[in-house]
């Protein structure tokens, strides 16, 4: 296969593995937040020790909109290169990651962090 072909496949894998972390943390607050709806004294803790949820999700807002704009970007560097590669293996995997890159894009912008965000400020209001 091309290796222009290969290294836009290996920029899709990294970004995916990007977002399956960010839902990862994203499920990983979603528990947290339960447990803070037990006890909320545990949220002074986590703000002592700086670990905020408010500042971690912040953190996480930022890393969505960079991964949604590198998938952004990835689809159109993958559409020049499909300019090239009208046929053949390397057209074949082109539409594919082309496509992956379109779900792994709307899958990261589905992850609610806004909503998040304001769960826990509600939450630290109370």
């Amino acid at each position: 296969m091309d290796l222009t072909v290969k290294n836009l496949v290996l920029s899709y894998e990294t970004l995916a593995n990007q977002s399956v972390k960010l839902n990862q943390s994203y499920l990983s607050l979603l528990k947290v937040y339960d447990e803070l709806n037990f006890d909320i004294s545990l949220l002074a803790d986590l703000d002592q020790a700086g670990c905020s949820p408010l500042k971690v999700v912040e953190s996480m807002n930022r890393d969505q909109l960079i991964i949604v704009d590198k998938f952004t970007d990835l689809i159109g560097l993958i559409s020049n290169a499909q300019k090239h590669f009208v046929s053949g293996l390397e057209a074949k995997k082109l539409s594919e990651t082309a496509h992956d890159c379109l779900v792994m894009r709307n899958f990261v912008k589905g992850i609610a962090l806004n909503q998040l965000q304001q769960m826990f400020t509600e939450i630290s209001l109370s």
